[in-house]
């Protein structure tokens, strides 16, 4: 049987691909709602693989740091430019195996209710599609 090492997918809000994204006050990012470029939006996905410490299956994360952070290093592009990212771990008060990645919008990405964003986990990327909105 074939395992790979992570396989990243970030949730997404609706059919159109908005990606389940906060905004840096905690509002949920949408085209009405666009994040400030140069603010830190927090990303919610699933797929990081393993975990340190190791996740346990069904357990509720803890609402206070330190929290489980994926082995493998990850990285964000919005728009094809890297962001910073800030966080890459549990999401607190979450079920183990949720990643949340907290990332700052790069200076020179344009505005847009649609902008792509991807996250890497190791070598594997998220999928296609996802997008955030940028005011």
């Amino acid at each position: 049987m074939r395992v790979i090492n992570s396989s990243p997918g970030i949730f997404v809000a609706n059919a159109s691909g908005q990606g389940a994204i906060l905004n840096q006050d905690g509002s949920p990012n949408s085209a009405q709602n666009g994040a400030a470029v140069g603010s830190v939006i927090s990303i919610f996905a699933t797929g990081e693989g393993q975990t340190d410490p190791e996740g346990v299956d069904g357990v509720i994360n803890a609402q206070t740091l330190p929290l489980p952070k994926p082995a493998l290093p990850v990285s964000v592009q919005i728009n094809g430019q890297t962001a910073e990212v800030t966080y890459a771990g549990a999401a607190p008060g979450e079920v183990a195996g949720m990643l949340q990645v907290n990332a700052r919008i790069p200076a020179n990405v344009p505005s847009g209710a649609s902008v792509p964003v991807t996250i890497t986990v190791g070598d594997a990327t998220s999928q296609a599609g996802v997008t955030v909105a940028i005011r």
